[in-house]
């Protein structure tokens, strides 16, 4: 067999690290992939010994490696992971503790202070903090934990700590994506003047570069260690949710993705940056230029589990079984918005918010019906919110996550929404990551031809003929029956 050129997708997530090897027309060469313990609770904070993260790559990327052919060339390799995780480390990128999780919620008055220093570039930016952002994390710390932070030489991103240690040291260089949640300023391409306001040096955090952009080469002594050739490229990435965008075949403006998994996540593909007042979106820079307004809400698929599979062990094969019961056609006249507990977050915010059904608990299948039908609306009240504020949502509608493989649901959400719902062949992070490194070594640049090589759609569906009045009605209802619920509190 030939030798083939390839370029390594790394996702670096909470509880594993995926790595996929792919060639220039989209096919995936090997895979390789190795566990991460689950992040230490206390309180409300989420760490992880950053550490960790690089064992875990180091034997995915070996994993996978061992699977190629012989003759095989690595021509390039770009990371992703989760957004807002931050690890302080210093001179020779040793960490000086544990990193601070996506989720870990104790900077809630640092983002608060944060918003008042910052006011004037956030309302430019569209965007608020809160306790998520790697910024109000870098600021607790500092407060709290000052001899841990005044040992740090550099405050890096999860991302930002794999690509350097490939690198083998030196500057350490992060993307506009990673970045983001760190204050960097998307539009000006650089480090806000209110940083120092808030106590922060700059010289602290990585140079930003944009995604796509060649940050440096594989050392040739880790190169060795995990079998990647000399001269390897390694390619700034993004985050993880950025990667599943670019993963899904979205690609020109109006295009919009959804994900699927634990909650839904919505993002457009838009011309221009998209502001919330209200802080329910936030925008990224897009690989292939635009920007990327996105949200997340609580309902999804835990909440759906909480209707249909409560307590269950293994609540997927419950729901596995019940999906074959389900049909596609006219709305079912009921009413369920699937959320795990109390609260969302968009397509509006309201803490108290409590899951509702108006669904027959005693009949499992409509009962789950109602919740793939109540998800579809939610999906499509998201949209609407995003076209609201100027986003461009009149495109194909792209799925990623676990969601992606439900059929019957793929067909009630087209027909909701009134859109064209697909999904392509390898929708996943990972894979995200390996097409911004073709589009760096392989196709000059260009996003698009990059995606017209190695996207390949196997899953499309059309709004159903005849079907448009009644789907909207049942959209029409399920909003006037959420807010006469908010408001009749």
């Amino acid at each position: 067999m030939p030798a083939r050129k390839l370029v390594l997708g790394i996702d670096i997530g909470t509880s594993g690290v995926k790595v996929v090897a792919v060639d220039d027309r989209g096919a995936v060469a090997a895979r390789g992939a190795a566990v991460l313990p689950k992040p230490v609770v206390s309180g409300s904070g989420r760490e992880q010994n950053a550490e960790l993260w690089w064992r875990a790559a180091a034997d995915a990327i070996r994993s996978a490696v061992a699977k190629l052919d012989d003759g095989d060339v690595i021509d390039a390799l770009a990371v992703d992971a989760t957004s807002g995780t931050i690890v302080p480390v210093d001179t020779e990128l040793a960490p000086v503790g544990p990193g601070f999780m996506y989720n870990d919620g104790r900077a809630g008055a640092q983002a608060a202070r944060l918003n008042t220093l910052g006011g004037e570039t956030l309302a430019r930016l569209g965007y608020r903090f809160n306790a998520s952002f790697a910024l109000a994390k870098i600021l607790w710390m500092l407060e709290n934990e000052p001899r841990r932070a005044d040992r740090a030489a550099c405050f890096v991103h999860q991302s930002d700590f794999l690509t350097a240690r490939l690198a083998g040291g030196g500057p350490v260089t992060s993307d506009e994506s990673n970045a983001l949640k760190t204050g960097f300023d998307i539009l000006e391409r650089r480090w806000p003047d209110y940083l120092a306001d808030a106590g922060i040096d700059r010289a602290r955090l990585p140079r930003v570069v944009p995604i796509g952009e060649t940050i440096g080469h594989v050392s040739a002594a880790v190169g060795q260690s995990l079998g990647l050739p000399k001269g390897c490229r390694i390619v700034a990435g993004m985050s993880d949710g950025t990667a599943g965008c670019a993963a899904s075949g979205a690609r020109a403006i109006g295009d919009m993705n959804t994900t699927l998994g634990t909650t839904i996540v919505w993002k457009v593909l838009s011309s221009s940056l998209v502001r919330d007042p209200e802080g329910r979106l936030y925008c990224h820079r897009h690989p292939g230029g635009g920007f990327l307004p996105g949200g997340a809400g609580n309902a999804g698929g835990a909440g759906i589990a909480a209707f249909c599979a409560r307590n269950a062990a293994d609540p997927g094969k419950i729901l596995a079984a019940l999906e074959s019961g389900v049909t596609s056609g006219l709305p079912s006249g009921t009413f369920t918005y699937p959320l795990p507990g109390a609260g969302e977050r968009f397509p509006f915010v309201d803490g108290s918010f409590v899951p509702f059904s108006t669904a027959d608990e005693s009949a499992p299948v409509a009962v789950y019906a109602s919740c793939l039908e109540g998800l579809a609306c939610i999906e499509r009240w998201g949209y609407d919110v995003s076209a609201e504020l100027g986003a461009e949502c009149d495109g194909t509608v792209w799925t990623t996550g676990k969601g992606a493989e439900v059929d019957v649901w793929m067909q009630i959400r087209a027909d909701v929404l009134n859109r064209p719902v697909c999904r392509s062949a390898c929708p996943e992070s990972a894979f995200g990551s390996a097409l911004v490194a073709a589009m760096n070594v392989w196709f000059d640049g260009s996003w698009t031809a990059t995606t017209r090589a190695m996207v390949r759609e196997v899953f499309r569906c059309e709004p159903q003929p005849g079907a448009r009045a009644a789907w909207d009605d049942h959209y029409a209802r399920f909003r006037s029956l959420c807010e006469e619920r908010r408001n009749a509190r």
